[in-house]
């Protein structure tokens, strides 16, 4: 039987896994009766759960279509993925979530009006990015590789996915208002599952790249309808009823007021993924494939943050306005937490690079993909602080302090990309992205202490000292012909244990993991 056909079987186990889980929430879970901190472990653990189940489908969708399609097709993929997803993605959204999260959070009542509105900001916004993409494309085409037919057509097919994307983004910022983001999560699942299965059918059966970029592009925007499709019917049950609507001083002030959060938004990815650009205009889709397939290993590290923020978001927000003292100390405790988890991926990921890029795509991408991953893995504790510290600000409603350091970041990682990648190709932009991060978190330093907001920076790089060693200890181990895996077991007890040790560890995440260690003893003793 082939792994192939072993995948397959997993994914269709699941259908029946996700039935079975959606009847014991139902049964089980009631809304009313949780706490506080009920609620957060909620909206934080069940969208972790179905983000991570999304990325192993994505996961394996990727082992199938980076063997399929090679290197090159497999870059020129990813450039229009890229457009689309990250960029034109984020100007249609216009810092609208956020926005959209933080007024219905404070005022449960305008949670309709503000989605109604947003909605239709969106729909025009994708109306007006569209013709000057294509524009912006025609005026870079002679600085760059050109695109493929089969890349083109995706890459329209990937543009009408604009308005369905949209649309998701919208419903989900009313879900994450309400505090009940177990309804996106449901609906990733649903939509990721049956969009593996497709995508992994026609990409075997199709006998060209062309056609197989094609069938990608294709299979997205059916996943992206259906997903807006069931996240409409789910609001309009259990949250409210409204449709677009057009309310000209309602829109211009959101327009205005959200401006900050794109810009915020934009610049971040900008430094993030402008290095993609960079490096398929000067090295081609080649390269650019084995930088990508890089960056689908560290996009697993972003499963956690995004969803514990976002579950932390209505909180900050609604203790920024009625208990400010409370607001450090519960920042405090998730960039403690984040910051144990984000450097234990560090030393997985560093150690297990060459396995992990050989189980993704094979031997076609090594070395070149897992020395930029060594490398670019690094930046992950710093993404973890920022990505808390951010949301913070914007609870407060100090947004315009990270545009500045995302002003700073961008120019930053552009200049820096623009002048080392044609010597150092995909390694200058791994080196690039972490550098990124100390600037960005260089600019937030002043006016995180103007607003009390302390981030543990001694914690951070004593911890990040204790890693580091932990990755020497097992790269000698190595050197020495001991298993990989059982050297990567040492040297993270290791970590850990030290970690533990010096209470870099939250003391209530302590208290509780002891008393489970103890009941467990007990139980083995009895």
């Amino acid at each position: 039987m082939s792994n192939t056909t072993l995948f397959y079987l997993s994914m269709f186990l699941c259908i029946p896994l996700l039935a079975l889980a959606v009847w014991g929430w139902r049964r089980w879970w009631r809304d009313d009766d949780a706490s506080v901190m009920g609620r957060f472990l909620k909206n934080s653990s069940v969208p972790i759960f179905a983000n991570i189940f999304g990325k192993v489908l994505d996961l394996g969708f990727a082992a199938v279509t980076l063997r399929a399609l090679g290197p090159t097709a497999s870059g020129s993929w990813s450039f229009v993925a890229l457009i689309t997803s990250m960029y034109l993605v984020t100007i249609v959204n216009w810092g609208l979530n956020d926005l959209a999260v933080r007024e219905a959070a404070a005022s449960p009542g305008t949670a309709a009006r503000v989605f109604g509105v947003g909605l239709t900001m969106r729909w025009v916004m994708a109306l007006l990015v569209v013709p000057l993409t294509l524009a912006g494309l025609w005026l870079l085409s002679d600085q760059m590789p050109p695109l493929s037919w089969g890349t083109q057509i995706a890459l329209a097919l990937l543009f009408l996915h604009l308005w369905p994307a949209g649309t998701a983004a919208a419903v989900s910022a009313s879900f994450q208002a309400a505090q009940r983001m177990e309804v996106p999560a449901l609906v990733v699942m649903i939509t990721s599952l049956l969009r593996t299965i497709t995508g992994i059918a026609l990409v075997l059966w199709l006998p060209d790249s062309d056609s197989r970029i094609i069938a990608m592009g294709a299979v997205a925007l059916g996943a992206t309808v259906l997903n807006a499709t069931l996240l409409w019917w789910f609001q309009r049950r259990l949250l409210f009823t409204a449709g677009p609507q057009w309310d000209w001083p309602v829109m211009r002030r959101m327009w205005v007021d959200a401006v900050p959060l794109l810009l915020n938004s934009l610049l971040m990815t900008v430094f993030f993924r402008f290095d993609a650009i960079i490096l398929r205009s000067v090295a081609g889709d080649t390269v650019l494939g084995l930088y990508d397939a890089a960056y689908k290993v560290v996009s697993l590290t972003q499963i956690i943050p995004p969803y514990v923020v976002g579950a932390l978001f209505p909180l900050l927000a609604h203790r920024a306005v009625h208990d400010r003292a409370t607001l450090n100390p519960l920042l405090t405790r998730a960039i403690g937490v984040l910051q144990l988890v984000a450097w234990i991926g560090v030393v997985i990921v560093t150690i297990m690079a060459d396995d992990m890029i050989w189980m993704l795509g094979g031997t076609a991408y090594l070395p070149g993909a897992a020395t930029a991953l060594r490398v670019l893995i690094w930046y992950l504790p710093l993404s973890y602080t920022t990505g808390v510290v951010q949301y913070a600000l914007i609870a407060i409603a100090r947004q315009k302090a990270i545009t500045w350091a995302f002003l700073v970041g961008t120019v930053v990682n552009v200049g820096g990309n623009l002048l080392l990648i044609p010597q150092y190709g995909a390694l200058a932009a791994a080196v690039m992205t972490i550098t990124t991060e100390v600037a960005l978190l260089a600019a937030l330093w002043p006016t995180l202490r103007r607003e009390g907001i302390a981030v543990p920076l001694p914690r951070i790089a004593v911890t990040g000292l204790i890693a580091l060693t932990a990755v020497g200890v097992a790269m000698a181990g190595q050197a020495a012909a001991l298993p990989r895996l059982a050297t990567l077991v040492v040297a993270l007890i290791g970590m850990v244990a030290v970690v533990w040790r010096l209470g870099y560890v939250d003391a209530a995440i302590t208290e509780r993991v002891t008393q489970l260690g103890r009941r467990v003893f007990l139980r083995i003793r009895k």
